[in-house]
């Protein structure tokens, strides 16, 4: 954030944009929705996780005449908020043990988080459970892992990343927080039009394009789009798959934010090794619909470019509305005969869960979304959902992961459609 904000002792603090202020919301509302996916067992009584702030700034902004609170304050928030609900709602109240780790680079920006901190009646946590480190990222991230390792197993653990730039957080950096913590999330901000219009054949190998593994080879490819029609955007998809094969994630989640006064696009991404994290995410950007578009088309599959199709058609169109929704429910009634057909000729059925898990990532489909479809196909007489046990569902409501999907002996809508 240091690449556009700035905070000082003394002086007032920085005017917060309109795309800030839609990912502040969004670290916001994911922080409560992830302890309370995470704490739904009734028998449950404590939560450990740790909360990372890689890029935190000085924790307040101005907006208009007003003054408004930053990344730090709103996860501080949120937690209470959902610590104060599990307190009233478990008849033996709730032990929620979350440790914030808030992390800049400059020294101006610690001094004015901790004199906010303060002032809003935290100083006797930091040190405690609030830790404020001045570092970058990189060099702050093995005591954050010792940290997260030492407090138990499950090692629960979001990571905010919002960058202003594309090149403060490498991916191996990425790969190593996937790879050495059980059960971490990543939401990470890349100016990806920033980085495209840094690009040109000239570019030498800097340690910025190294951070983000492109050589001259990568570059060469990537420009040389531009003479295509619509070069920003295959650019950004070539980026987007490079990006997503290199960050170490099995599941991801990758949506734009279009800042205004800056004209600029950025991607917030969504790293995990879990599905449901995955689905989560999804669901939350449908519920924020204001403030994110989906570059690609409304099914499965959706952000893969393919070249036989013009791509000025299903490009940029995609908003988190009601006609989007419609779009995406249509688009996956017509997907699923395939993938069902597939799996049934094995004779073993399609398990819901590998259904899901093996199709989310390139989507905005959610859990809901495939829930529905499903049932309208099963209604339908086109689908046979069976349970576990072995047991057939016919009017069940609702479909879980470890039920399965075979294909009727006798249906009309995927015989029409040659299966």
């Amino acid at each position: 954030m240091s690449g556009q904000y700035a905070w000082k002792l003394g002086e007032r603090p920085p005017v917060l944009g309109e795309h800030s202020l839609a990912k502040h919301e969004i670290f916001e509302h994911y922080v409560k929705i992830y302890i309370d996916r995470v704490t739904r067992t009734p028998s449950q009584t404590m939560l450990n996780l740790t909360i990372v702030d890689g890029f935190c700034g000085g924790g307040l902004y101005r907006s208009g005449s007003r003054e408004v609170d930053g990344s730090p304050l709103r996860l501080l928030k949120a937690v209470e908020a959902v610590d104060e609900a599990l307190g009233a709602a478990r008849a033996k109240g709730f032990d929620l043990r979350v440790d914030f780790f808030f992390i800049d680079e400059k020294r101006h920006h610690i001094d004015f988080l901790d004199d906010v901190l303060r002032k809003r009646g935290y100083g006797s946590r930091i040190g405690r459970d609030v830790f404020i480190r001045r570092a970058t990222f990189q060099e702050a991230l093995p005591e954050v892992v010792a940290h997260i390792r030492k407090k138990g197993t499950a090692q629960r653990s979001l990571f905010f990343l919002d960058q202003y730039g594309w090149s403060d957080v490498a991916l191996w950096i990425m790969r190593e927080i996937m790879s050495s913590i059980e059960k971490p999330e990543i939401l990470l901000t890349f100016a990806v039009d920033a980085l495209i219009d840094f690009l040109s054949e000239k570019t030498n190998e800097t340690q910025a394009l190294l951070n983000v593994e492109l050589d001259r080879e990568d570059v060469r490819a990537l420009t040389g789009l531009r003479d295509d029609d619509g070069w920003r955007y295959l650019i950004q998809n070539g980026l987007y798959r490079h990006i997503r094969d290199r960050a170490g994630a099995r599941f991801y989640t990758p949506f734009f934010i279009r800042s205004v006064e800056a004209h600029r696009s950025y991607w917030l991404l969504h790293l995990s090794k879990h599905r449901q994290a995955r689905d989560e995410m999804g669901k939350l950007h449908w519920r924020l619909n204001n403030h994110f578009q989906h570059h690609g088309g409304a099914g499965f599959h959706a952000l893969g470019f393919d070249p036989s199709k013009d791509l000025r058609q299903g490009m940029l169109t995609f908003m988190f509305d009601d006609d989007a929704r419609r779009r995406s429910e249509a688009a996956v009634l017509e997907q699923l005969p395939p993938m069902i057909h597939s799996a049934s000729r094995a004779g073993r059925g399609l398990l819901v869960e590998e259904l899901f898990a093996g199709n989310c990532n390139d989507t905005p489909v959610t859990s809901e979304i495939l829930q529905k479809q499903l049932i309208f196909l099963r209604d339908e007489g086109e689908l046979t959902i069976v349970a576990p046990d072995g047991s057939k569902k016919p009017r069940a409501k609702t479909i879980g992961w470890e039920d399965r999907l075979f294909l009727p002996d006798e249906r009309s809508l995927f015989s029409k459609l040659g299966f």
